[in-house]
């Protein structure tokens, strides 16, 4: 006499173990403007479930068929776009792009942000904002209604999905975040966007962060002071006024260099901005002679970027960590979107 039982098919497992992870980062319907969106036990929670989804970031499987994703990028983008795009895509949803909003869309007939936004919002289960106005974006944002929104990079203010896909680097490289030595270098923090998302993401995660810059040219104050009165214990300084040669001894015991990279100052003043990118310049020599002695120093650019940021023989060493980044930045970002729509 055969007996019948009524257990879960095997194919539906990994579903359900994704349904759960989902459910551990408790974020759906929430919109993510700053890496402080998410609370550290969020965060943490969302990098396990990117774990999870590395193993569909090759395929697709419709976790979300139906869902519309919109990305309005007023800013030129190669990866962000394309991973949320392809994010997107692998979680079984639709994505529609409006990549040249200023001479493509009703912008260009004098449409406030405000009320795109709030249209688009209509048609958008998640909708993606990338411009170069933080001002105009943060107001923007209080007109999406019920519909997510997420930071694609604004202004000078935040980039936090940037951030979200280097800690999540960092976080499978080391398999953790806490206790981590990482200087965050650029000759002009001020503007850096990613690199303020990514200074208060590793602090409040328990890096030990140093950011290095001119100190005409530092991190804006809030920066600081944000985690300082939300995350009394963290472990976050500013460091100024390195040549190339102080920089690289000063970088020697660190276990990530992180470079957010800048604009290029045009006329005048370029030879200068030169002069002091060239003070923040990693040497590949400083990571091979840390190597030798068994100390690894991993260095990520944010990309893009350009000669004269950092020696590009690093490319061709274990040091690098830039484009390991881009493969990660699909899984995060699928995480992201799926706990977002629930």
């Amino acid at each position: 006499m055969s007996v019948l039982t009524t257990q879960t098919p095997v194919a539906a497992r990994p579903m359900q173990s994704i349904k759960a992870a989902i459910n551990e980062v408790d974020f759906a319907g929430q919109s993510f403007i700053s890496i402080n969106s998410m609370t550290n036990d969020q965060l943490l929670a969302l990098f396990e479930l990117a774990k999870k989804l590395e193993l569909m970031n090759r395929d697709r499987f419709d976790l979300f068929p139906g869902a519309v994703e919109t990305l309005l990028f007023f800013q030129p983008s190669t990866r962000t776009r394309m991973s949320f795009q392809t994010a997107m895509l692998r979680l079984g949803g639709n994505v529609i792009v409006e990549n040249s909003p200023k001479t493509t869309s009703s912008i260009a007939k004098e449409e406030s942000l405000n009320d795109m936004i709030r249209c688009v919002a209509q048609y958008s289960n998640v909708l993606v904002l990338r411009h170069p106005n933080d001002v105009e974006a943060r107001e923007a944002a209080k007109y999406v209604g019920d519909t997510p929104l997420i930071n694609g990079g604004w202004g000078h203010w935040e980039h936090p999905t940037q951030a979200l896909l280097d800690l999540y680097t960092l976080y499978r490289k080391f398999g953790h975040i806490d206790g981590l030595k990482v200087t965050v270098a650029s000759t002009d923090m001020i503007e850096a966007r990613t690199g303020h998302s990514m200074a208060q993401g590793l602090a409040r995660l328990g890096a030990e962060v140093t950011i290095a810059s001119p100190k005409a040219r530092r991190v804006p104050s809030e920066v600081i002071e944000n985690i300082r009165s939300s995350y009394p214990n963290a472990k976050i300084e500013e460091v100024f006024d390195f040549n190339r040669k102080s920089f690289n001894e000063f970088i020697s015991d660190k276990d990530e260099v992180y470079l957010p990279g800048c604009s290029a100052v045009a006329g005048e003043n370029a030879e200068q901005f030169k002069k002091s990118m060239d003070d923040y310049f990693v040497d590949h020599a400083t990571l091979d002679a840390a190597r030798e002695k068994g100390h690894m120093i991993y260095v990520t650019h944010t990309l893009p970027r350009r000669a004269g940021e950092m020696d590009l023989a690093i490319d061709d060493t274990p040091n690098q960590l830039a484009f390991e980044a881009i493969l990660h930045s699909v899984s995060i970002r699928m995480a992201l979107l799926a706990s977002i729509l629930g």
